[in-house]
This record gives C-alpha cells, sequence and structure tokens, in this order.
C-alpha cells in the first residue's frame, strides 16, 4: 500500500487510490488521486504537480476554509471545481465542535460519527461529487478530489468512486484506513494541538484532538448506513442524488478498469 503514497515537502496524505481488484480487472493506477490541501505546498511541489498532467481538482473545503488557507495549486492548465455556498465567514464546524465544554475524546468522536452520517446529503457535498463523477466519465483521468486533511469528506468520495468501479467492501475500507500510516498523527499532533489552540484561544487536551485526526472504519461506516438507511444502497444513491447509475458506471470502468 505503501507505493500508492505520492512523497511531497509539504503537501500531506497525497495518493494514488487506484490499484485495487475490481471485479476481473484492476483499478489503474496513475489517474486517481486523493490529497489534503495544498497550501502549503512549496515550489518543489508545485512543479511536481504541475508534471502529473492533472485535468481537473474538485476542492471540497468550505469557504472560510479555503479563505483561511488558500491553495497555493493548481495551475491554469487544471480545472478547478469548488462550491462558494453557505459557511463564509463561520467558524469551521469542527473547530467550533472543540469549544464544547464537556469535550473528550468520547465526544469528539459521537461529533465524528455525527457529521459522518450528514455528508453524503449536504447540498455542496452532493454538487461537489456530481461534479467529481461528471468529470470522470466525461474527460477521464489524471484528476485529484481533496478536502483539508484528506481523510473524511475525500475518504467518502473515494469510497463512492472505488464502489463505482466494482471494488469489494474489505478494499475500500482499506484505502480509507490508509490515511493513519499515510499522516503520522502523533507526530504532528503537538503542532496541530498549538495551532487549534492559538485559534480557539483554549486549551485543548491531545486525547480529546485525536480521534479528529485520524480515521475508524465505524466513521465510514456510519456514512455508509446513513446511505443505506434512506436509499437501499449505495448504489441507489449514487443513482438517484448523484447521477451516477448503469451506464455512468459502465462508463467509469471501460475508462478506469484495467
Amino acid at each position: 500500500m505503501h507505493d500508492r503514497l505520492v512523497a511531497f515537502e509539504r503537501i500531506l496524505n497525497f495518493r494514488d487510490f487506484g490499484g485495487w481488484d475490481a471485479g476481473g480487472g484492476k483499478v489503474a493506477r496513475g489517474v486517481l488521486f486523493r490529497s489534503a490541501s495544498f497550501h502549503d505546498a512549496t515550489e518543489a511541489d508545485i512543479t511536481k504537480l504541475d508534471a502529473m498532467g492533472f485535468r481537473f481538482m474538485v476542492d471540497l473545503r468550505r469557504p472560510e476554509e479555503r479563505t483561511h488557507e488558500p491553495n497555493k495549486w493548481p495551475n491554469a492548465a487544471t480545472r478547478v471545481v469548488f462550491n462558494e455556498e453557505g459557511y463564509a465567514h463561520a467558524l469551521p464546524p469542527h473547530l467550533a465542535a472543540l469549544l464544547r465544554d464537556d469535550l473528550t475524546a468520547e465526544s469528539v468522536a459521537a461529533y465524528m460519527h455525527e457529521i459522518y452520517r450528514g455528508f453524503a446529503f449536504e447540498p455542496r457535498h452532493i454538487d461537489l461529487y456530481r461534479n467529481w463523477f461528471h468529470g470522470l466519465v466525461t474527460e477521464g483521468g489524471p484528476a485529484i478530489i481533496h478536502c483539508a486533511a484528506g481523510k473524511d469528506r475525500t475518504g467518502l468520495g473515494c469510497a463512492l468512486t472505488l464502489f463505482a468501479l466494482g471494488v469489494n467492501e474489505n478494499d475500500v475500507f482499506a484505502d480509507y484506513e490508509f490515511t493513519n500510516q499515510a499522516v503520522d498523527i502523533e507526530t504532528r499532533l503537538p503542532r496541530i494541538k498549538a495551532r487549534m489552540e492559538e485559534r480557539l484561544e483554549r486549551t485543548i487536551a491531545a486525547a480529546a484532538l485525536r480521534p479528529m485526526l485520524g480515521v475508524t472504519p465505524s466513521y465510514l461506516r456510519s456514512a455508509l448506513d446513513a446511505i443505506e438507511a434512506r436509499h437501499g444502497s449505495v448504489e441507489r444513491y449514487m443513482a438517484a442524488v448523484l447521477n451516477v447509475g448503469a451506464k455512468e458506471r459502465e462508463t467509469l470502468r471501460a475508462k478506469f478498469i484495467l
């Protein structure tokens, strides 16, 4: 799995999420990528990204995230998709959650489950996931999807992509969980903790913050359970909400399965 990681100087969790078995073939490598944001990219990082020839990029971040940490990439040759609706000046929900009086590891984990249950139904996410799949169907790759950390909103988007391509659930979860290996959370935790404490002007226990920095299968399971509760299956949700029906799945497999 570590061969899926693409090394950069200051870009985190950047990886190829192809290579999985997909019902008679494998998802192509070098065309589907996921990442954290590019606000801290170095000149060397930008040069490397430019050479990868991306056709389009979907940025799942909210307006205030994009404003607070604007991307230093992509270049003019890469089409960028984002959604500026809502939250223009509000504190990001994950930071607001850290202002709770009863802040504990348990309360933060409960918050993570709560937001995952809503990911697939938030209008902004629906718009951006639709655009992601439309781009894959009409343009192909290379393409990249990302958010701030590249693990939650991005994690669900990549899971849906792999499901659409016919990847089995165990491998979908394996790709999702790889964030915990791709990002050295324990090493980065002190820096993230200090940055959040400065912005929120309060002390945050490391144990309370940790459930927000990594991923766990139960988070993604909460999202999938919510989808299945409303639509019966991921496949039906994708057809009804994201406009990815049988025809689109067939096109995706033709483009991305080897």
